[in-house]
C-alpha cells in the first residue's frame, strides 16, 4: 500500500499539476481527510491536506521510516479508488500530464535535482522512488517549478 499512496503522490506531485484535481475526478474532500487520520490513528503524524493539494500530508513525513510504511499498508486501501479513477483518464488528459511531469523534471535538473525521465504509474511515483520531497533543496526546487509546464 506504500507504494499505492506513493503513486498517489506523484500522480499530484505536491498539487503542481493542475490536471491532478480537475472538478469531475476529484475525489471526496474527505477521502483524504480519512486518510490522513487512519495515518495519525497509527503514530504517523501528518497534516491534513490542503485543498487541490492532496500530497502536503506528506511534507516533513519520513515515508520511507517503518511506522510509515506500516501505517500505510492499513490506510492506503482508503485511496485505492483514487488511484484507480486516474487510470481512467482520456488520452488527451494522460498526454497533458505527462508533459506537464517532463516539463517539472527538466525545471528540477535545472534546479540541480537530478531526477528519471517520469513514468507514470511505476512504483514509487513518477519519478522513482529517489525523489526525497522533504529534502530542503528538492523541496526549494519543486516551490520553484511549481509552474513548470502551465
Amino acid at each position: 500500500m506504500f507504494r499505492l499512496s506513493m503513486l498517489v503522490t506523484a500522480a499530484c506531485l505536491a498539487g503542481f499539476l493542475t490536471a491532478c484535481t480537475t472538478e469531475e475526478q476529484a475525489p471526496p474532500p474527505n477521502v483524504y481527510l480519512q486518510y490522513a487520520q487512519c495515518m495519525r490513528d497509527r503514530g504517523v503524524q501528518v497534516p491534513d491536506p490542503r485543498p487541490g493539494d492532496p500530497s502536503a500530508m506528506y511534507e516533513g513525513v519520513d515515508t520511507a521510516s517503518p511506522a510509515f510504511e506500516s501505517a500505510d499498508r492499513t490506510c492506503g486501501a482508503i485511496l485505492a479508488n483514487v488511484v484507480q479513477e486516474r487510470q481512467k483518464q482520456d488520452p488527451e488528459q494522460l498526454k497533458h500530464q505527462q508533459e506537464e511531469l517532463l516539463a517539472l523534471a527538466k525545471c528540477l535538473r535545472e534546479q540541480g535535482i537530478e531526477v528519471p525521465d517520469p513514468v507514470p504509474g511505476q512504483a514509487g511515483g513518477a519519478f522513482g522512488p529517489g525523489l526525497d520531497r522533504n529534502d530542503p533543496a528538492t523541496a526549494e526546487a519543486l516551490k520553484t517549478c511549481a509552474t513548470a509546464g502551465k
